[in-house]
């Protein structure tokens, strides 16, 4: 085991030894002893006081401890378990969108006024373990750059909260030709990420490509996300070939796109050819003209400064949805 954290804290004013492993949690006293796995059952809620976090209670255990040590617990614990209390810690700034199962959210952290993105899923209307399979699947992505960045999950009697980074643009459709290759040539590069991890992820459609404040793609949208050894890679392919058939303005058949530059119509075909045993392999893709052109003479500009074309900030189209509302719900 690998020890991040080590402290003392108090617990009924006694005092006991607070230990955070990578996978699991100590709690040690006089003549007491607690382990815990990191996991989604384990609850943790924090006390707060004029912005300073007091003390944590884990089960029935009101634990105290330096102000620092529990900001950096905190930190370390990050999306491995499920908080308690959202409002304590979070405060509503714009509802960005809602459905009938589910809120999108902007927040601002009460302590470091960072505003973050929060995801509000009704229990009753999904499996709660398929949510936790698929907040980890998402969790285990995270040391690549194209997909959000989870914080911190929360819990109340009827939701369960995604607190992750803020996106700020969609993907327009108003792009130039090299915009469109650089935007699929890394989503080719998702996909490999995908079929690496042997992961399932089934909303891969221009809806669910956001840009972060810098311009970097990021895939959202990862609720129906699966682990699993069998991967279509014609599947994923096929929905790289829609979203490329949606940038350049067609929704229905690549039999009606416009003539496409570096042999573009040749290689959406290759993506999504009815007949199966014409369709592109993975590396077919990679190789393609329409890709390698990407890096020829005339993209240079555009190779060292990969960012697609921003579409309006995001707070500038939030009149189309209601205004400022809540995501949190007044049980918790």
């Amino acid at each position: 085991m690998l020890t991040i954290l080590h402290f003392h804290c108090q617990i009924s004013q006694v005092q006991h030894i607070f230990t955070l492993y990578d996978e699991s949690i100590e709690i040690k006293g006089p003549q007491f002893l607690m382990e815990l796995d990191i996991n989604y059952k384990m609850k943790i809620r924090w006390e707060i006081s004029e912005k300073r976090i007091l003390s944590l209670q884990i089960k029935d255990l009101l634990i105290q401890a330096n102000q620092d040590d529990l900001i950096q617990l905190k930190q370390h614990l990050d999306g491995r378990v499920i908080y308690l209390g959202i409002q304590n810690i979070y405060e509503t700034m714009e509802l960005i969108s809602a459905k009938e199962n589910s809120k999108v959210c902007q927040l601002e952290d009460r302590f470091t006024k960072v505003c973050v993105c929060c995801k509000a899923l009704r229990k009753d209307a999904y499996e709660i373990e398929q949510l936790h399979q698929s907040i980890m699947i998402l969790y285990k992505l995270q040391q690549y750059s194209y997909f959000p960045r989870i914080y911190e999950i929360y819990e109340s009697k009827t939701h369960l909260y995604i607190v992750q980074e803020l996106m700020y643009q969609h993907i327009s459709v108003d792009l130039m030709h090299e915009e469109i290759q650089i935007i699929i040539y890394e989503l080719l590069k998702i996909v490999k990420i995908l079929i690496e991890n042997k992961i399932y992820y089934s909303k891969i459609k221009l809806s669910k490509l956001m840009l972060d404040k810098k311009g970097n793609l990021r895939l959202i949208g990862f609720c129906p996300a699966q682990q699993t050894n069998e991967i279509d890679i014609e599947n994923y392919l096929d929905k790289i070939g829609n979203i490329m058939m949606n940038l350049y303005g067609v929704n229905d058949s690549f039999n009606s796109l416009p003539k496409i530059a570096d042999n573009g119509n040749e290689f959406i075909v290759g993506l999504m050819n009815p007949n199966r045993d014409y369709r592109f392999s993975y590396e077919d893709a990679m190789q393609h003209e329409y890709i390698k052109n990407i890096f020829s003479e005339p993209n240079l500009i555009q190779h060292k400064s990969p960012n697609p074309k921003l579409i309006t900030d995001v707070t500038e189209s939030l009149t189309f949805y209601s205004k400022k509302g809540s995501c949190f719900q007044k049980q918790y």
